[in-house]
């Protein structure tokens, strides 16, 4: 994704893309058609998958007698870790303006 922001889209749109981490589709309702926008909702929209895959899959191994308990532990705590990082990339971009890419998975692009 290109990430050739323009500084007045940074500094207009930075407090509405910043909520894109943590609730993707505010960006996409309020700033559309801005570029920093759309890829912030982009990246959160990236966690929140992996957040319902981690819950999904955890879930799943959860049935299993005697240890399921453990996998829903280590799942939840997958989960709260996904929503820690996109916690960051929200604080990090409204106290320096600085645009995050999650870590590994941020080159993905699921918006167009």
């Amino acid at each position: 994704m290109d990430r050739d922001f323009t500084p007045e889209d940074l500094e207009k749109n930075r407090t509405m893309a910043a909520l894109g981490y943590i609730v993707f589709f505010i960006p996409l309702i309020k700033c559309g058609d801005s570029k920093v926008g759309r890829y912030c909702a982009n990246q959160g929209l990236i966690l929140w998958v992996l957040m319902v895959l981690v819950s999904v899959l955890f879930n799943i191994f959860a049935i299993v007698p005697f240890i399921g308990w453990l996998f829903t532990l280590v799942g939840g705590l997958a989960s709260f870790a996904l929503f820690c990082i996109g916690i960051v990339c929200f604080a990090m971009m409204m106290t320096d303006g600085r645009v995050t890419e999650l870590p590994y998975v941020g080159g993905f692009r699921l918006l167009p």
